[in-house]
Protein backbone atom coordinates (compact mmCIF):
# COMPACT_ATOMS: atom_id res chain seq x y z
CA UNK A 1 0.00 0.00 0.00
CA UNK A 2 1.24 3.38 -1.11
CA UNK A 3 1.33 6.39 1.31
CA UNK A 4 0.17 9.60 0.62
CA UNK A 5 0.79 12.77 2.82
CA UNK A 6 -0.22 16.15 1.97
CA UNK A 7 1.57 19.61 2.86
CA UNK A 8 -0.27 22.93 2.91
CA UNK A 9 2.39 25.38 1.96
CA UNK A 10 5.67 25.16 0.10
CA UNK A 11 7.72 25.95 3.15
CA UNK A 12 5.96 23.04 4.18
CA UNK A 13 7.74 20.71 2.22
CA UNK A 14 11.00 22.14 2.48
CA UNK A 15 12.83 19.88 5.21
CA UNK A 16 10.95 17.02 4.56
CA UNK A 17 12.43 13.31 2.98
CA UNK A 18 10.50 13.00 -0.21
CA UNK A 19 13.20 11.90 -2.60
CA UNK A 20 11.73 8.65 -3.35
CA UNK A 21 8.23 10.04 -3.66
CA UNK A 22 6.49 11.26 -6.38
CA UNK A 23 5.73 15.10 -5.64
CA UNK A 24 3.00 16.78 -7.11
CA UNK A 25 2.24 20.44 -6.73
CA UNK A 26 -0.64 22.51 -6.75
CA UNK A 27 -0.73 26.71 -7.46
CA UNK A 28 -4.67 26.72 -8.92
CA UNK A 29 -4.30 30.63 -8.68
CA UNK A 30 -2.65 30.57 -10.55
CA UNK A 31 0.99 29.25 -11.25
CA UNK A 32 0.13 25.58 -11.99
CA UNK A 33 -3.03 26.34 -13.63
CA UNK A 34 -0.48 28.42 -16.45
CA UNK A 35 2.00 26.46 -16.62
CA UNK A 36 -0.44 23.45 -17.93
CA UNK A 37 -2.24 26.00 -20.37
CA UNK A 38 1.34 27.22 -21.74
CA UNK A 39 2.19 23.28 -21.91
CA UNK A 40 -1.30 22.20 -23.39
CA UNK A 41 -0.51 25.45 -25.89
CA UNK A 42 2.37 24.10 -27.75
CA UNK A 43 5.51 25.87 -25.56
CA UNK A 44 8.49 24.11 -25.54
CA UNK A 45 9.06 23.77 -21.89
CA UNK A 46 8.56 26.17 -18.64
CA UNK A 47 11.54 26.84 -16.52
CA UNK A 48 10.19 27.90 -13.33
CA UNK A 49 12.23 29.91 -10.63
CA UNK A 50 12.40 31.56 -7.29
CA UNK A 51 13.38 34.91 -7.56
CA UNK A 52 12.90 37.95 -10.47
CA UNK A 53 16.59 38.58 -10.89
CA UNK A 54 17.52 34.64 -11.77
CA UNK A 55 14.27 34.74 -14.28
CA UNK A 56 15.50 37.64 -16.28
CA UNK A 57 19.10 35.66 -16.71
CA UNK A 58 18.24 32.43 -17.59
CA UNK A 59 16.05 34.45 -20.30
CA UNK A 60 19.01 36.70 -21.20
CA UNK A 61 20.55 32.86 -22.16
CA UNK A 62 17.56 32.58 -25.51
CA UNK A 63 17.22 34.95 -28.37
CA UNK A 64 14.31 36.97 -27.67
CA UNK A 65 11.96 35.44 -30.53
CA UNK A 66 12.69 32.19 -28.60
CA UNK A 67 11.83 32.61 -25.10
CA UNK A 68 9.06 34.59 -23.04
CA UNK A 69 9.11 36.07 -19.29
CA UNK A 70 6.58 35.74 -17.34
CA UNK A 71 5.23 36.06 -13.56
CA UNK A 72 4.26 37.92 -10.91
CA UNK A 73 4.60 39.58 -7.75
CA UNK A 74 1.76 39.72 -5.42
CA UNK A 75 -0.56 38.76 -8.59
CA UNK A 76 0.57 41.88 -10.90
CA UNK A 77 2.96 41.76 -13.98
CA UNK A 78 6.45 42.10 -13.12
CA UNK A 79 8.06 45.61 -14.97
CA UNK A 80 9.73 44.51 -17.92
CA UNK A 81 8.27 40.82 -18.36
CA UNK A 82 6.70 40.33 -21.50
CA UNK A 83 3.44 38.25 -19.57
CA UNK A 84 1.90 37.87 -16.28
CA UNK A 85 0.62 34.92 -14.55
CA UNK A 86 -2.58 34.88 -16.02
CA UNK A 87 -3.36 31.60 -18.15
CA UNK A 88 -5.64 33.47 -20.83
CA UNK A 89 -1.91 35.15 -21.62
CA UNK A 90 -0.73 31.76 -22.98
CA UNK A 91 -2.28 31.18 -25.99
CA UNK A 92 -1.06 29.43 -28.68
CA UNK A 93 -0.20 31.96 -30.96
CA UNK A 94 2.09 33.23 -28.32
CA UNK A 95 3.46 30.21 -26.91
CA UNK A 96 4.00 27.81 -29.60
CA UNK A 97 7.67 26.61 -30.10
CA UNK A 98 8.97 28.66 -27.34
CA UNK A 99 10.44 28.12 -23.95
CA UNK A 100 8.66 29.72 -21.04
CA UNK A 101 10.05 31.37 -18.00
CA UNK A 102 8.43 31.90 -15.30
CA UNK A 103 8.92 33.27 -11.27
CA UNK A 104 5.85 33.90 -9.18
CA UNK A 105 5.42 34.44 -5.66
CA UNK A 106 4.09 30.85 -4.42
CA UNK A 107 3.68 28.71 -6.99
CA UNK A 108 7.57 28.86 -8.45
CA UNK A 109 9.21 28.35 -4.93
CA UNK A 110 7.00 25.45 -4.05
CA UNK A 111 8.23 23.72 -7.81
CA UNK A 112 11.75 24.45 -6.53
CA UNK A 113 11.50 22.91 -3.32
CA UNK A 114 9.53 19.38 -4.60
CA UNK A 115 12.83 19.43 -7.19
CA UNK A 116 14.18 16.85 -4.73
CA UNK A 117 11.49 14.05 -5.28
CA UNK A 118 11.92 11.19 -7.32
CA UNK A 119 9.53 12.47 -9.61
CA UNK A 120 7.72 15.84 -9.51
CA UNK A 121 4.16 16.57 -11.11
CA UNK A 122 2.48 19.72 -12.11
CA UNK A 123 -1.08 19.71 -11.09
CA UNK A 124 -4.33 21.65 -11.46
CA UNK A 125 -8.06 21.29 -11.64
CA UNK A 126 -7.18 21.52 -15.83
CA UNK A 127 -5.24 18.25 -15.58
CA UNK A 128 -6.31 16.35 -12.75
CA UNK A 129 -7.36 13.26 -14.32
CA UNK A 130 -4.15 13.06 -16.22
CA UNK A 131 -2.32 12.97 -13.23
CA UNK A 132 -4.59 10.84 -11.15
CA UNK A 133 -3.81 8.05 -14.06
CA UNK A 134 -0.52 8.67 -13.81
CA UNK A 135 -0.01 8.17 -10.05
CA UNK A 136 -1.97 5.10 -10.19
CA UNK A 137 0.37 3.48 -13.20
CA UNK A 138 3.29 4.00 -10.76
CA UNK A 139 4.64 2.09 -7.60
CA UNK A 140 5.51 4.82 -5.30
CA UNK A 141 4.64 7.15 -2.45
CA UNK A 142 2.98 10.37 -3.13
CA UNK A 143 3.91 13.97 -1.64
CA UNK A 144 0.93 16.22 -2.35
CA UNK A 145 2.29 19.88 -1.80
CA UNK A 146 -0.25 22.98 -1.99
CA UNK A 147 1.81 26.25 -2.92
CA UNK A 148 -0.42 28.26 -0.33
CA UNK A 149 0.04 32.18 -0.43
CA UNK A 150 2.85 33.59 1.41
CA UNK A 151 3.60 31.00 3.52
CA UNK A 152 -0.07 30.21 5.05
CA UNK A 153 -2.53 28.03 3.90
CA UNK A 154 -4.38 28.32 0.58
CA UNK A 155 -8.09 26.86 0.09
CA UNK A 156 -8.20 26.15 -2.96
CA UNK A 157 -4.41 24.52 -3.34
CA UNK A 158 -5.39 22.33 -0.87
CA UNK A 159 -8.78 21.15 -2.07
CA UNK A 160 -7.31 20.52 -5.60
CA UNK A 161 -5.11 18.30 -3.50
CA UNK A 162 -7.90 16.64 -2.01
CA UNK A 163 -9.79 15.98 -5.18
CA UNK A 164 -7.05 14.19 -6.45
CA UNK A 165 -7.20 12.08 -3.23
CA UNK A 166 -10.95 11.69 -4.32
CA UNK A 167 -10.08 10.49 -7.55
CA UNK A 168 -7.53 8.06 -6.74
CA UNK A 169 -9.43 6.59 -4.28
CA UNK A 170 -12.13 6.35 -6.18
CA UNK A 171 -10.02 4.09 -9.17
CA UNK A 172 -8.02 2.37 -6.69
CA UNK A 173 -9.51 1.80 -3.22
CA UNK A 174 -7.21 -0.43 -1.43
CA UNK A 175 -3.48 1.35 -2.99
CA UNK A 176 -3.49 3.91 -1.28
CA UNK A 177 -3.25 5.30 2.36
CA UNK A 178 -3.35 8.86 4.18
CA UNK A 179 -1.45 10.27 6.74
CA UNK A 180 -3.32 12.87 8.99
CA UNK A 181 -3.00 15.44 7.06
CA UNK A 182 -4.20 13.86 3.76
CA UNK A 183 -7.49 13.00 5.72
CA UNK A 184 -8.06 15.79 6.87
CA UNK A 185 -7.76 17.67 3.51
CA UNK A 186 -9.64 14.03 1.59
CA UNK A 187 -12.77 15.59 4.45
CA UNK A 188 -12.52 18.66 3.65
CA UNK A 189 -12.58 18.66 -0.18
CA UNK A 190 -15.33 16.46 -0.30
CA UNK A 191 -17.87 19.80 0.18
CA UNK A 192 -16.51 21.04 -2.71
CA UNK A 193 -16.94 17.99 -5.24
CA UNK A 194 -18.64 19.27 -8.59
CA UNK A 195 -18.18 23.15 -7.06
CA UNK A 196 -14.77 24.02 -8.10
CA UNK A 197 -16.04 27.34 -9.65
CA UNK A 198 -17.86 28.16 -6.37
CA UNK A 199 -14.40 27.25 -4.45
CA UNK A 200 -12.36 29.62 -6.42
CA UNK A 201 -14.87 32.63 -6.81
CA UNK A 202 -15.36 32.86 -2.88
CA UNK A 203 -12.16 31.93 -2.20
CA UNK A 204 -9.76 34.78 -0.29
CA UNK A 205 -7.26 34.73 -3.36
CA UNK A 206 -10.04 34.35 -5.56
CA UNK A 207 -11.18 37.79 -4.06
CA UNK A 208 -7.91 39.58 -4.52
CA UNK A 209 -7.35 38.81 -7.98
CA UNK A 210 -11.06 40.37 -8.64
CA UNK A 211 -10.02 43.17 -6.76
CA UNK A 212 -7.40 43.28 -9.02
CA UNK A 213 -9.17 43.03 -12.66
CA UNK A 214 -8.18 39.29 -13.02
CA UNK A 215 -12.11 38.21 -12.36
CA UNK A 216 -11.82 36.08 -15.56
CA UNK A 217 -8.95 33.93 -14.35
CA UNK A 218 -10.96 32.13 -12.08
CA UNK A 219 -13.31 30.56 -14.73
CA UNK A 220 -10.49 29.25 -16.66
CA UNK A 221 -8.78 27.90 -13.82
CA UNK A 222 -11.94 26.20 -12.68
CA UNK A 223 -12.28 23.86 -16.04
CA UNK A 224 -11.75 20.64 -14.44
CA UNK A 225 -9.70 18.42 -17.05
CA UNK A 226 -9.55 20.28 -20.13
CA UNK A 227 -6.15 19.26 -20.80
CA UNK A 228 -5.44 16.00 -20.76
CA UNK A 229 -1.64 16.37 -19.99
CA UNK A 230 0.58 15.43 -17.29
CA UNK A 231 3.82 17.81 -16.44
CA UNK A 232 7.39 16.62 -15.78
CA UNK A 233 9.27 19.09 -13.70
CA UNK A 234 12.79 17.33 -13.93
CA UNK A 235 16.59 19.06 -14.00
CA UNK A 236 15.14 22.70 -13.80
CA UNK A 237 12.21 22.32 -16.62
CA UNK A 238 8.87 20.83 -17.25
CA UNK A 239 7.95 19.35 -20.11
CA UNK A 240 4.69 17.19 -20.91
CA UNK A 241 5.26 13.42 -20.31
CA UNK A 242 4.39 11.81 -23.62
CA UNK A 243 2.33 8.94 -22.75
Amino acid sequence: MRRIRFFSTAEEVAGADIEKDIAVVADVLRATSTIVTALANGCKMVLPVEHVQEAREAAAQYAKDKVILGGERRGKLIDGFDFGNSPQDYAPEAVGGRVVITTTTNGTKALVYSARAKESLVLSFLNMSAIRDYIIEKDRDVALIAAGIYGKYSIEDSVCCGMLLHELIKLAPNDFCFDRNATDVFKVSRDYIGRVDDLLQTSPHGSFLRQINYESDLAVCARVDAYPIVPLYKEGYIKIIEQ
